[in-house]
């Protein structure tokens, strides 16, 4: 319960403008410095990806042209009133749909339809959750990325089997 009220606190001194959209210089300012950079494997990304600490709290930010398209979050413990947190500070408008649950997560889309917010659910309140933020534009990038690589697995299969045939057949 500390842990959630000083996680509240942080975010709530906090501009409560949407993260989405800023550039690395304001989420240094909002963050700290990157402790870490790594390359991204995201079609259209910038070629760095930034991992910011914060409170306990890992922020693992993609850009897009010097923007942030996705923002994901992870902490150990992160129950509803860290969840509600962080959708307010990055909500527009009227906020964000309700969650419809796939799988292990649980989806929203934000007001404007040009957000989307996927929490990882846990079994456990003691394991790391994540919450992640990202624009349309990167889902859509995500998705072009996926159904590309799916559609060369039929071609992969085919290389493979001629270059190892089952001995015997």
């Amino acid at each position: 319960m500390l842990r959630a009220l000083l996680f509240s606190a942080v975010l709530f001194s906090l501009p409560a403008y949407a993260r989405l959209g800023e550039t690395l210089d304001e989420c240094v300012a909002r963050y700290g410095d990157v402790v870490e950079r790594k390359p991204s494997k995201t079609p259209g990304s910038d070629a760095d990806v930034c991992l910011f600490t914060k409170s306990g709290i890992t922020i693992v930010i993609e850009f897009k042209a010097g923007k942030a398209w996705k923002i994901l979050y992870r902490m150990v413990s992160m129950d509803a009133s860290a969840v509600q947190t962080l959708l307010s500070a990055e909500a527009t408008g009227d906020g964000w749909s309700s969650p419809i649950k796939m799988g292990n997560q649980e989806v929203r889309l934000s007001d404007d339809h040009d957000r989307i917010a996927i929490r990882q659910l846990t079994r456990r309140p003691e394991d790391v959750a994540t919450l992640t933020f990202v624009t349309k534009a990167f889902a859509a990038a995500n998705r072009a990325d996926y159904e590309a690589k799916l559609a060369l697995i039929p071609d992969e299969v085919k290389r493979r089997e001629e270059a190892r045939p089952l001995k015997g057949l």
